[in-house]
């Protein structure tokens, strides 16, 4: 069975029952591709680097789950995140984890609501999301890049958004 990941930007306005129907959905598309979700946490409200839709905070939520039939699997949950989540999904990644990596423990970020708040974006100032060792990160800025083949490749990772 492959272990997957998949982080999701929210818009703040974005509703419990928003969150709900997209946790009953994931749980019903893994159950169908035969696996189960393992971890569906809301980590909180964060500011963006950038605006995105005009909004400069999002609601970060982390599914971890694990699937034997991937390829039918990730079309339906695409098609899900893309037609009846458009209003409310600004943004996903998926990615694929090595056992040992699912198995760890993730490291959570200090949400915006339990941080000092901080127009200071320098690192270590304000609430910056923390960074962990437990998977490999292509950020949407290597697009285009010379490396960008070989990190998707290393890190078998597919960005939509």
């Amino acid at each position: 069975m492959k272990h997957y990941e998949t982080l999701m930007l929210l818009p703040v306005s974005a509703t419990t029952n928003e969150i709900a129907l997209i946790e009953k959905q994931l749980k019903a598309l893994t159950k169908a591709a035969n696996g189960s979700v393992t971890v569906f946490d809301k980590w909180g409200r964060y500011r963006l680097a950038y605006p995105i839709n005009k909004q400069e905070y999002g609601v970060y939520i982390l599914a971890r789950y694990e699937v034997e039939e991937p390829t039918a699997f990730f079309q339906k949950l695409e098609t899900f995140l893309k037609v009846k989540c458009v209003d409310s999904v600004m943004r996903y990644v998926h990615v694929v984890l090595s056992a040992a990596a699912y198995a760890e423990p993730y490291i959570k970020p200090e949400a915006m609501e339990g941080a000092a708040h901080s127009r200071d974006r320098r690192p270590g100032v304000g609430a910056q999301p923390a960074t962990g060792n437990t998977t490999d990160v292509v950020s949407e800025a290597g697009e285009g890049s010379e490396d960008e083949a070989a990190i998707v490749e290393a890190a078998e990772v597919v960005i939509e958004g």
